[in-house]
């Protein structure tokens, strides 16, 4: 018994199915009583009710249903070891255990008083769980074989074929008028309590049914950002999930005076190309708009329609429409199409407006994000216009400092050439600045990423780095190591974003690195080439790790060490890292130093 009860249903299907599994072992569990209650019954009933039960036959009767459960139980162990599991052998295994029980009824039916037996009450449970287990197109045929059972054994009894049990006296098992009305009114009640059965089953299948449905048009429609597919992938759900002919998203222009076609599914191409409806002139958008679920049974009686023609040769004769209510009001309107053979029901409307309150905050969700990345644009081509403005005044500036400097248009005392010193340092700083702003907004724009790409041999810009940065590592005392292996590493890509990779971390190692070393490292990684940078500088403190990749932020410790610094340097390489692909990582100990870690996708041959 404990054996039955451990089995649980299998993960996934629906809850019918998953109800159908575990009723099995419900049912074996729920046996095991009904054999030992008839031999416990059987005794009982002797012994201190004083009823006359033959003790023989319900003994054999409770002994052969703890066999035939014992046998059950074997079989749902084995349907329980099989992946995936069939629902049909489910459906079947039900219907023999229901099937044998019901002989196993008739038989203690019969001897416990025939069409007088109490033991009729039994049938009504399992009627019950049939009803509710079993596939509902056959639900009646099923309750048939009850009544045929009890009238068989009562006919049989009333022909003398079956002797008869009495329990109280009196019998009236050969009374014709009184067998009538016992199967008529057993048979009434059976199939009663079928069709409520079924009823609240359908019913609750239906509510599970549209559940799923939401949950998936849910999960659909959020599982991306993109306005015009956030918008295609709701139609298709609502078509779905209704069963109809197809559905259509018409959003509010920015006046608020028109419904423009957004989305659709399941839509002629000619259907799709309507204009834009205007609000004032359509009553019933007027309707959902004020927030309303709105049904037109039969399109060819309805006056409302703007575009009856048009809706008549699409093939569509019911339209149900709900609001798409946003944070400040309608945005828009969801409608589902039905054909010749669908009618939407009161349900339906229900659940359309569910569907459509998801679908209203999927929308304004895109609609933010599409916002916000025109904003990111236009700040970036700003940024870019601006910066190359600057550009060249600033080259001006540095020359003329430079010129100066040198004493080309006159000698300088101290003080001026301290100045003229601390004037080009500026503008070298504001320069630099200018620099990485232009190339931080041409990553924004895409202007790097439609750059030409071909195949570039990391060993050599890593030779080419060695050798740029080798001379200010020795002036600093530092030792630039590169460890490279014989194998070559090829990315496809652009040789200049390469560098400026390398040359940002590079350069950083060897700024925040007072004594030690700085190595650069190249080797293989399952399909990628691994590049670290590690140094033994001043490290970066673990509260300003997260914020490390952020444009114009800079360590605490960086900024008492090197006053100038853009902060843009690791925004610009995790950007070109990640459009080539690739991902970086930073570990580092405060006072110990710091790694850097790329991985960028190797060349297939």
């Amino acid at each position: 018994m404990r054996r039955s009860m451990s089995i649980s249903p299998p993960q996934g299907g629906s809850i019918a199915e998953q109800e159908l599994v575990s009723s099995l072992s419900w049912l074996i569990t729920l046996r095991w009583l009904g054999g030992i209650g008839v031999l416990l019954g059987t005794w009982f009933s002797r012994g201190f009710l004083g009823i006359e039960l033959p003790p023989l036959p319900l003994s054999l009767l409770g002994v052969a249903i703890l066999v035939y459960n014992t046998i059950f139980l074997r079989v749902l162990h084995h349907l329980a070891s099989q992946f995936p599991r069939s629902k049909a052998t489910d459906q079947w295994f039900a219907r023999v255990q229901i099937g044998m029980d019901w002989m196993a009824i008739a038989v203690l039916i019969h001897y416990t008083g025939g069409i007088e037996s109490p033991a009729l009450f039994f049938f009504l449970l399992h009627i019950i769980i049939a009803s509710l287990l079993l596939p509902h197109d056959r639900g009646f045929l099923y309750v048939a074989l009850a009544p045929v059972l009890v009238g068989g054994v009562a006919c049989l009894e009333y022909w003398g074929v079956l002797p008869h049990h009495s329990l109280f006296g009196d019998s009236r098992y050969d009374n014709l008028l009184y067998i009538f009305g016992v199967l008529s009114f057993f048979t009434a009640t059976c199939y009663t309590m079928t069709y409520l059965s079924m009823a609240i089953s359908r019913r609750l299948q239906r509510r599970e049914d549209e559940l799923a449905a939401l949950y998936r048009s849910v999960q659909t429609i959020s599982s991306t950002l993109e306005l015009s597919d956030v918008l295609n992938r709701l139609a298709e759900a609502t078509t779905m999930a209704l069963r109809c002919k197809g559905a259509a998203i018409r959003l509010l222009d920015k006046t608020g005076s028109y419904l423009e076609m957004a989305g659709s599914y399941g839509l002629s191409e000619a259907y799709k190309d309507k204009s834009p409806i205007e609000v004032a002139r359509s009553r019933i958008d007027q309707e959902v708009l004020s927030g309303r679920t709105v049904l037109v049974d039969d399109t060819t009686h309805e006056d409302r329609l703007r575009f009856p023609e048009k809706v008549a040769a699409e093939g569509i004769h019911t339209i149900l429409t709900a609001p798409l209510m946003g944070k400040t009001g309608p945005i828009g309107v969801l409608r589902a199409y039905g054909g010749a053979n669908h009618r939407f029901s009161q349900d339906d409307a229900a659940f359309l407006s569910a569907i459509a309150a998801q679908g209203a905050v999927a929308i304004e969700n895109a609609q933010a994000y599409r916002l916000l990345q025109e904003l990111d644009e236009n700040k970036s081509q700003f940024i870019r216009m601006v910066t190359h403005e600057l550009r060249s005044p600033v080259q001006v500036a540095l020359s003329l400092l430079n010129v100066l400097e040198r004493g080309s248009i006159g000698p300088l005392n101290e003080k001026q050439s301290e100045l003229v010193a601390r004037g080009r340092r500026r503008v070298e700083f504001l320069q630099s600045l200018i620099d990485d702003l232009l190339e931080l907004a041409a990553g924004k724009t895409g202007v790097l990423a439609t750059s030409d790409r071909h195949l570039v041999s990391l060993n050599a810009v890593c030779q080419e780095i060695k050798a740029i940065f080798e001379a200010r590592a020795l002036e600093k005392g530092l030792v630039l190591r590169l460890e490279c292996p014989d194998e070559e590493f090829r990315v496809w890509g652009d040789r200049k974003e390469l560098e400026r990779i390398l040359n940002n971390l590079v350069g950083n190692a060897i700024k925040y690195t007072l004594q030690g070393e700085v190595c650069l490292q190249l080797q293989r990684a399952n399909g990628f080439v691994q590049i670290q940078v590690r140094d033994t500088g001043i490290g970066i403190p673990p509260e300003a790790q997260p914020f490390l990749f952020q444009e114009f932020f800079r360590a605490k410790n960086a900024r008492q060490l090197e006053e100038t610094g853009t902060g843009l340097g690791l925004s610009i390489v995790k950007d070109l890292v990640q459009r080539y692909g690739g991902t970086i990582q930073v570990s580092s100990v405060e006072g110990q130093g710091t790694t850097f870690t790329v991985l960028l996708p190797l060349a297939q041959p």
